[in-house]
């Protein structure tokens, strides 16, 4: 006797599948409590996936999501290299993600001129009143890397006192923290590359004073404010702005341990974080609950830089490197393809990008899921 189905347990039925599909590896529906998550739904592009990032001898995190479904979420290798008895990369695990920071500190800033307590025509003026360039340069210059400031804080002996410029030198090589004022003090007069609002070049800087004026702007510190107001909302629970606070470890080419200093990369590069919470952050900001729809089409409202991304031929990503760790996170609007590679290895910056395009291509090929 044939037995027809009720619709709402067709529902809960299909509702289980895909939690079951998606959690395919994992016991707990709870992502934060998964060590991998790998989808029965794409097991042939998957097989493809491994073994492209075993023949090019991968160590570091990946996560790959498709449609609102994460396809694979994985850890690859050993926390501290040098330790062999130290844990798995796990998708928890957190790095130095570098750049990437930048996406965050921009949304930053268009939360406050949602609020209206700003505005992106700004001149850095306003919160700067020494900066010998203020009146020639806004908050949005600095937003898309116009503003033509020098990148002093990369090449501090080229524009800084020796005293100055020793200090933040000893920061990288020492792990010492950094006083933010006497950076400030000095980049008042920092030079400019070329003219504002003529050309984009890509400056650290840039960041830099965004987080300055979030400071001033909102009352908070920067760490507190993106705690409150990006990190929380977006469940991001392991990610921090702390000194030294990461799951890995990295070492340069000569086995040194490094970290970025503490208050060295305030705004462009300081934030720490896992593939499972930049993951949550993309979701966030893509369907318009960072901030708004009309607000986030305006970061990405480019043909090349926008607002903290790139906006490049269909791919909206960044990328970032310290001095060990190497980042890149991209979503692909027309396919709903999200990719994000974290690796602590001392590599160029365009190591973990070139993983995310090849994983990319691999994902391609077949639209939809193998359907069982």
């Amino acid at each position: 006797m044939k037995v027809k189905q009720s619709p709402k347990i067709k529902l809960l039925f299909t509702a289980c599948l895909g939690a079951l599909i998606l959690f395919a590896s994992c016991k707990s529906k709870d992502i934060f409590d998964c060590d991998q998550i790998v989808s029965d739904a794409y097991q042939s592009q998957i097989e493809l996936i491994e073994e492209y990032l075993e023949k090019n001898k991968f160590e570091g995190a990946v996560l790959i999501a498709k449609n609102k479904d994460i396809v694979l979420a994985k850890g690859y290798g050993l926390c501290d290299r040098k330790d062999p008895q130290s844990e798995q990369i796990q998708i928890n695990t957190t790095f130095e993600i570098g750049s990437l920071t930048k996406q965050m500190t921009a949304a930053a800033i268009m939360q406050l001129e949602e609020k209206k307590k700003l505005s992106v025509q700004d001149k850095i003026s306003k919160y700067f009143p020494d900066f010998q360039y203020g009146d020639d340069i806004t908050i949005e210059m600095l937003l898309d890397m116009h503003s033509g400031l020098t990148d002093c804080l990369n090449a501090p002996y080229e524009f800084f006192p020796t005293k100055v410029a020793t200090k933040i030198e000893n920061a990288t090589v020492r792990n010492e923290p950094v006083e933010e004022e006497i950076i400030l003090k000095y980049l008042n007069d920092a030079p400019l590359f070329i003219d504002p609002g003529t050309e984009y070049f890509y400056c650290n800087t840039n960041y830099y004073l965004l987080a300055k004026i979030i400071e001033q702007v909102s009352g908070l510190s920067f760490k507190e404010y993106m705690q409150k107001n990006i990190f929380v909302p977006c469940d991001m629970r392991n990610t921090n702005i702390e000194f030294q606070k990461t799951d890995t470890r990295g070492y340069d080419w000569k086995n040194r341990y490094y970290s970025i200093p503490d208050g060295f990369a305030t705004g462009y590069g300081d934030v720490n974080s896992s593939v499972v919470d930049l993951y949550k952050w993309i979701d966030r900001l893509v369907r318009g609950k960072v901030v708004n729809k009309k607000t986030y089409k305006k970061m990405i409202d480019s043909e090349s830089y926008g607002y903290g991304l790139y906006v490049q031929n269909g791919e909206i990503f960044h990328g970032g490197a310290t001095n060990v760790f190497n980042s890149f996170a991209t979503y692909h609007p027309d396919t709903k393809t999200t990719i994000i590679i974290l690796i602590n290895r001392p590599q160029n910056e365009k190591y973990a990008a070139t993983f995310a395009r090849g994983i990319y291509k691999i994902m391609q090929p077949q639209d939809n899921p193998k359907q069982e």
